[in-house]
């Protein structure tokens, strides 16, 4: 089964794919990359079984054109969006308007839009638009400050839960920005595939979410 995720999941769904496989007999194969990547791809017939999405929009988006089983489309986790840095000390957001910093492409990446919601609401967005370093995706922004090629980067919460090095610098109020819903939905209603979306919202998937940084569906607007 081929399974489309947000970058962002990466190590969960890993860790929930190993898990899901002893209960099905079956290989689970995902690809990682941009939400709106991974849609556009769907939609030109990508042969995916699940799509796990970092926003409802490009799930809606699919649903429009018809590429997505109608009746699909669950929400699993949510999240939260800091700034990430390796800065030990905490700071506001005002270190975004001293230093370039990463964040994923607000055109179209969830976080990115997210992002943008968020700075926008803060009243500072205009100040520091300059300093935005886009990426193709989250990870991308994240792994950016990892190796130290810029002093900050926006991100989700979960994001530092596989790099001890980096610490969130300052969390976004969860009401600056649209709720972080993932959303889960089966590209064609097969016993597989809503399998695995079930399975990503029983006791042991919700479990593991919480383990990797991610907020659990009770959690979650």
């Amino acid at each position: 089964m081929l399974v489309f995720a947000a970058a962002s999941q990466h190590d969960v769904l890993e860790h929930i794919g190993e898990k899901f496989e002893k209960t099905c007999d079956c290989k689970v194969v995902f690809s990682f990359a941009s939400t709106a990547v991974l849609a556009r791809q769907i939609d030109v017939g990508a042969k995916a079984q699940v799509f796990v999405s970092a926003n409802e929009a490009w799930v809606d988006w699919l649903h429009k054109r018809g590429a997505l089983d109608i009746n699909s489309g669950q929400l699993i986790a949510g999240n939260r969006l800091v700034v990430a840095t390796a800065a030990k000390t905490k700071d506001s957001f005002n270190i975004l308007m001293r230093e370039r910093f990463a964040m994923a492409n607000p055109i179209s990446v969830p976080a990115g839009i997210y992002a943008v919601q968020a700075l926008k609401q803060l009243g500072i967005w205009k100040r520091v638009k300059a300093n935005a370093v886009y990426t193709e995706n989250v990870r991308l922004a994240l792994y950016s400050v990892r190796r130290g090629d810029l002093f900050s980067g926006i991100v989700y919460q979960s994001d530092l839960q596989q790099v001890p090095d980096l610490h969130a610098h300052f969390t976004f109020a969860a009401d600056s920005h649209d709720p972080i819903r993932y959303i889960a939905a089966t590209v064609e209603p097969t016993e597989l595939a809503q399998g695995f979306v079930s399975f990503l919202k029983s006791i042991e998937g919700q479990k593991a979410f919480e383990q990797f940084g991610f907020l659990p569906i009770s959690a979650t607007k």
